[in-house]
């Protein structure tokens, strides 16, 4: 073979492997970019009601929300996927939401409504089950705003 070829078969081989590495770590650039738009588009609201259809600037078909402490096995058990995105809320008052779109991950958030800037109330985490809101419900929020948070909560 010649050495050119050969140098670029295996630079090749390398820069595929760092970037296996990296999905691996970090887990999928669309979920992390489809993430950052949905922060963009619930933190911008000014309507005082809103369904999440209209909300979600991304496709998706189906949402799940999971109370605090629900281990991320259970989560994939109940979404039916799996992903290196998913993580476990591991405090009281975490929201935990993943996004799917034609059965894969398409967006996952895990954090503290005050640092992520909203929070999102499906209605049924509360007693601790997993609660599912599936596109076409067309399930109006009402949409809050309190200590730098926006707050959408179902009606």
């Amino acid at each position: 073979m010649n050495p050119r070829k050969q140098k670029f078969y295996i630079a090749a081989a390398a820069v595929m492997a760092v970037l296996a590495m990296l999905w691996a770590a970090f887990g999928s650039p669309v979920v992390h970019w489809h993430n950052h738009q949905l922060k963009t588009a619930l933190t911008g609201l000014t309507d005082a009601s809103i369904t999440l259809e209209q909300a979600v600037p991304f496709s998706w078909d189906e949402v799940y929300a999971f109370p605090p402490y629900t281990p991320v096995e259970e989560i994939e058990a109940a979404i039916g996927a799996e992903s290196y995105n998913l993580t476990e809320a591991a405090g009281e008052g975490m929201l935990q939401l993943v996004f799917l779109d034609g059965g894969a991950v398409t967006a996952a958030v895990c954090g503290y409504p005050s640092e992520l800037g909203y929070d999102v109330d499906l209605a049924g985490t509360a007693d601790s089950t997993p609660c599912k809101l599936t596109y076409g419900e067309d399930v109006s929020f009402t949409v809050e705003r309190a200590e730098g948070v926006v707050r959408l909560t179902a009606r």
